[in-house]
């Protein structure tokens, strides 16, 4: 047995030592490359360190990196890289150099390049950088590409990250000319990839479409791609204090900002989920591009983060979320998009009726795929292959009475004909206090039955 573990371990090595040397060919073939190449000695050596104690926790972060920029994919929002965010400061990135573009990905005729050209162009002068690097998952792996045909707009961009996307004949730029790291699944059931001949490609086996992007995997691979052939200390997200969160309230979908909504937070009990006080611990307003914060969060308490517009004609939300273990600027808090917009006619049947609740369950990081995920929600298991099979992508799912005051576990509403969205029907009594358990593998979330027409709908966020 030790023999085998000692060619394992040689073997682990020489793949590893390849992949450096290939990495190190890659940068000086590229033209666009011009940084000092670390020896193949000093990479391995880097490859030791890869220790939470090394990290230096408390040392100032590296702010002289050059700022990243990452785009989502359809329905979703800058949170998708919520996890990297944190991975990136668990490794010593200072967060100013860590940026997402929020764009409406139902806007098809919308002026997304024009306002993302602006975004890069303030990120450059608020950095003081001359170049920046791109990461694209799914369709904003399209809105990067269309991004970078343009001469100017490519050389504002040094690397660019293509995840879960459609694959391409080259990589980006005018001659394909531009450094691209491309990142894929032969899991992936919503965009078919592929390498790029010109890229560096990594295929990530077994990753479902959002873990492509979320997945510690992913995350070491981006790292390494940008910072020279150096793997990252860590890619765990690290646990600090004191913690900060902050973040935008959005309308779903479209991404519009919320301006001037009230954002209250509130430590709840983690057995029932209700508040400990009837007072906020902390009450913020949206600023006009919606953001909110920070909000100093305590280690090991769980919170409600409830939301109300403006418009009191609009219903607010209650979101719930699993601790927080560091700092996180990407708290998102979506409300319920206009019932005209594209969105909106989606969610137009979501019960308005304080007899009962509505409750939307959310997995950040990764789809729930039947089989290998299990969600259940007071004891009715929700991962079956009706709702959860592999090629649905299912991330959200709605969950109301459809009028009869009885669980069915049927569909409701038109989310089988929507990708990553789900709806069934379950009936949540809320006459009286009581509480909503999610288990979602293997951990528990417990949630208020909120009454849907004075209070609106019930979101519980998994990380």
């Amino acid at each position: 047995m030790s023999r085998l573990i000692s060619i394992l371990t040689r073997l682990a090595m020489l793949a590893l030592v390849f992949t450096l040397m290939t990495c190190q060919k890659e940068q000086l073939l590229s033209p666009t490359n011009n940084t000092e190449q670390p020896t193949l000695s000093e990479a391995v050596l880097n490859t030791t360190e890869n220790s939470p104690a090394k990290i230096g926790l408390a040392s100032p972060c590296a702010d002289t990196l050059r700022p990243i920029i990452m785009l989502h994919g359809f329905l979703a929002s800058g949170d998708t890289y919520a996890n990297h965010v944190m991975r990136f400061t668990s490794n010593n990135y200072c967060s100013d150099r860590l940026f997402v573009f929020d764009w409406n990905s139902l806007a098809f005729t919308g002026n997304s390049l024009a306002e993302l050209d602006a975004f890069i162009d303030n990120v450059r002068l608020q950095t003081a950088s001359f170049q920046v690097d791109l990461m694209g998952h799914s369709a904003g792996g399209g809105v990067c590409y269309d991004y970078l045909s343009d001469p100017a707009r490519a050389a504002k961009v040094k690397n660019y990250v293509h995840i879960a996307s459609s694959p391409n004949s080259q990589p980006p730029g005018p001659n394909g000319d531009i450094r691209t790291l491309n990142l894929w699944s032969d899991a992936d059931e919503t965009v078919t990839g592929a390498d790029i001949p010109g890229a560096r490609n990594v295929m990530l086996s077994g990753a479902d479409h959002y873990e492509v992007a979320t997945n510690e995997d992913s995350f070491r691979e981006i790292y390494f791609f940008l910072n020279d052939c150096r793997l990252p200390m860590t890619t765990e997200i690290i646990p600090e204090e004191p913690i900060f969160v902050s973040g935008r309230v959005l309308t779903l979908g479209e991404n519009q900002p919320v301006q001037w909504a009230t954002v209250e937070v509130y430590a709840t009990d983690s057995g029932s989920g209700y508040r400990i006080n009837n007072t906020p611990d902390a009450t913020f307003t949206a600023n006009v591009d919606g953001e909110w914060g920070p909000f100093g969060a305590v280690a090991g308490t769980t919170y409600e983060f409830y939301v109300q517009p403006i418009d009191l004609t609009d219903r607010p939300v209650h979101y719930y979320r699993e601790v927080f273990t560091r700092s996180n600027p990407l708290v998102y808090l979506r409300t319920l998009p206009p019932a005209n917009s594209t969105a909106g006619l989606l969610l137009a049947g979501l019960p308005e009726d304080d007899a009962q609740s509505v409750l939307a369950v959310f997995s950040s990081a990764q789809a729930i795929i039947t089989g290998r995920d299990e969600l259940v929600v007071n004891g009715l298991t929700l991962s079956t292959p009706q709702y959860a099979s592999a090629d649905q992508t299912m991330i959200a799912m709605f969950l109301y009475d459809d009028g009869d005051s009885q669980t069915s576990g049927m569909p409701v509403g038109l989310f089988g004909v929507t990708p990553f969205l789900n709806g069934a029907d379950m009936f949540f009594q809320a006459s009286q206090p009581a509480s909503i358990n999610i288990e979602y593998n293997s951990r528990n979330m417990n949630v208020p039955n909120w009454g849907s027409a004075s209070e609106g709908i019930i979101i519980a966020v998994f990380n």
